[in-house]
């Protein structure tokens, strides 16, 4: 997390405990487990948790915000771009690469035209990747703005096939001149080894589970799924409840609730090989908003409060 006092990142356990810190240029991606991240400066290098060294990434500068760190913490999956086109052109192409070695193309054109793709689950394990494509529309037309999701691919990463793909109906993105009625807008997360989707609907409150490559749908609920547990079992999830809203983490399979609290759940990092979730929350207001280990008993703790570190 970022050190409101100083140009630091700091390095949390579980346990919310700061246990060292590295330089906040060019800092991003941190893997799964925490003990690496990603270093973006005139080349991508990829530094431990003591900001040593690990090698340069090969890969563009200017593709590394569209990619994510594999299940197997060595490796990142992304997408790169033919020269001079725009990522809605739908020409991108998947890499996955580990600092020091070449980058491996594995299948392209990825990406449909009209919204802009990234990688948001990569398996070594599975031997899978899912892209989705992203997009901002408005409702009322010019008014209030959403992220949403237009399209997701399954990729296979060792021959580069789509083994699933599908398009959500968009209809009027609510342009100020667009004519028409929007469509059913959703907002897309993956598990981290690439088996589930969960769609959350922008203004229907409901969330699918559904497996890929099969498109089965396995549970739908009300609420909105900022995230998956490890092994996908569990979501973290913003509930409305009697005019108000709660953050819940439930087995989306029965949605039997783990554990609940107030704000809003809006993202959940898992912590590998466990079903412990740290869920980013705030208020409906904004005037708070923290972070919160919830452990597979259900017991949590604050761990980051308005930015700042929260615990023992």
């Amino acid at each position: 997390m970022q050190d409101l006092n100083a140009p630091h990142m700091l390095e949390m356990d579980w346990s919310g405990k700061v246990r060292g810190w590295v330089s906040a240029q060019g800092f991003s991606l941190p893997s799964p487990d925490g003990s690496r991240f990603l270093r973006a400066t005139d080349h991508l290098v990829v530094e431990d948790w003591r900001g040593k060294s690990l090698g340069q990434l090969d890969a563009d500068l200017t593709s590394y915000g569209l990619s994510t760190w594999a299940d197997d913490g060595q490796h990142i999956c992304g997408i790169s771009f033919p020269p001079n086109s725009s990522p809605d052109m739908g020409t991108g192409s998947l890499w996955i690469a580990a600092p020091g070695e070449r980058a491996r193309f594995v299948g392209g054109p990825v990406g449909k035209p009209g919204s802009d793709p990234a990688v948001v689950a990569c398996s070594i394990k599975n031997n899978r990747a899912i892209v989705a494509g992203g997009l901002t529309a408005h409702w009322p037309p010019g008014g209030t703005s959403y992220l949403i999701t237009g399209d997701v691919e399954l990729v296979n990463l060792s021959t580069g096939a789509i083994e699933y793909a599908h398009q959500y109906p968009l209809g009027n993105l609510g342009g100020q001149q667009e004519p028409g009625t929007r469509g059913e807008w959703v907002l897309v997360v993956a598990s981290r080894d690439g088996r589930y989707l969960a769609e959350s609907g922008v203004f229907n409150g409901k969330a699918t589970i559904r497996e890929v490559p099969t498109g089965r749908e396995l549970a739908s609920f009300q609420g909105s799924v900022g995230g998956f547990s490890w092994d996908g079992s569990r979501v973290a999830v913003a509930v409305s409840v009697g005019g108000t809203t709660e953050s819940r983490v439930i087995t989306w399979m029965d949605q039997r609730v783990i554990w609940h609290g107030s704000g809003v759940a809006q993202s959940a990092f898992a912590k590998p090989d466990s079903s412990d979730l740290l869920v980013g929350r705030s208020s409906v207001a904004g005037d708070w908003y923290d972070q919160v280990v919830v452990r597979e008993d259900g017991t949590s703790s604050v761990v980051v409060m308005n930015g700042r570190v929260w615990s023992p």
